[in-house]
């Protein structure tokens, strides 16, 4: 079976694409987003992978077969990512009053 490979220059495109991903993940880490700064950084991060396994691992060029393994593997990453944030955001965080303080010990009595 005879493989079609990619040009050098879809690489340099694609290598140029992960360097402006790149300026645009410290951009938005210059710009404190509060909590959307986690989910920027995950979806840059998460483009950027895909970038990665596609084009410089070759998966594009590969039989669907070659490549379901890394799809099941991302997948279950996805969801075991998703079970922790759900576990996190879904504990009661209660705010225990501060207990009273306890009363002073009282002198134990003279002996006769």
């Amino acid at each position: 079976m005879t493989v079609k490979h990619l040009s050098s220059r879809t690489y340099v495109i694609v290598w140029l694409v992960l360097m402006a991903l790149t300026l645009v993940s410290y951009l938005l880490s210059l710009a404190h987003l509060g909590p959307a700064d986690v989910v920027a950084a995950l979806l840059i991060a998460t483009a950027k992978t895909v970038l990665v396994l596609l084009f410089f691992m070759h998966l594009i060029e590969q039989r669907f077969a070659n490549a379901l393994p890394v799809i099941v593997a991302s997948l279950l990453l996805g969801l075991l990512i998703l079970l922790i944030i759900t576990d996190v955001t879904a504990r009661g965080t209660t705010s225990v009053a501060p207990l009273p303080p306890a009363p002073p010990p009282r002198a134990a009595p003279a002996p006769p």
